[in-house]
């Protein structure tokens, strides 16, 4: 294989074909990717305030997320910059023009004191264990429009994160190794 034709092959809007040179694409694991550029992320504990959150966003610019824990150390929940978005938006303008969101989720949102107070919406189903297909993650990853999620052990711990910069870096290492075994 030819790493510019696969490449092309990869990138295209339409899927292509699977050939036998590509099964390596659909049986990649979670565990082979999430480890090559460090952790992104930051790991706090759910009962943090806001205010911490707000100044470790603002004091790292470069900081994709946020995963919280519960007291036994067990992943219990996602902030991003959307998340603080959402929040600097209802407290500066109380929402005007947005969603119509339900008065209780405007009222958790614009009351929150801590971390957990204005989690992602759909945290509970945003990670991925070390065993998990690449492919389930990438679903996870385009279903709720994040780019990086928590790699999780058995026990539910964070183990690391896996970001889409990964995954790309992934994906073209292999390519070139691919083509050059070739």
């Amino acid at each position: 294989m030819r790493i510019v034709p696969f490449l092309k092959r990869l990138l295209s809007s339409v899927p292509a074909e699977d050939t036998a040179e590509d099964t390596w694409l659909k049986t990649a694991r979670v565990s082979e990717v999430y480890r090559i550029h460090g952790m992104a992320s930051t790991v706090l504990p759910e009962d943090s305030s806001l205010e911490s959150i707000i100044a470790r966003f603002a004091g790292e610019p470069s900081l994709r997320g946020m995963f919280l824990t519960d007291a036994q150390g067990r992943f219990s929940g996602i902030v991003t910059r959307i998340d603080l978005l959402r929040w600097v938006h209802f407290k500066l303008f109380g929402g005007k023009g947005r969603h119509e969101i339900t008065i209780s989720e405007f009222y958790r949102i614009v009351d929150a004191r801590k971390a957990k107070d204005i989690v992602h919406r759909a945290s509970n189903m945003l990670s991925v264990r070390e065993t998990d297909s690449l492919q389930s993650a990438l679903d996870k990853m385009l279903d709720h429009e994040e780019e990086v999620l928590p790699v999780l052990n058995n026990q539910g711990e964070i183990m690391g994160d896996l970001r889409l910069s990964e995954v790309l870096s992934w994906a073209l290492t292999n390519a070139r190794d691919k083509a050059n075994s070739m």
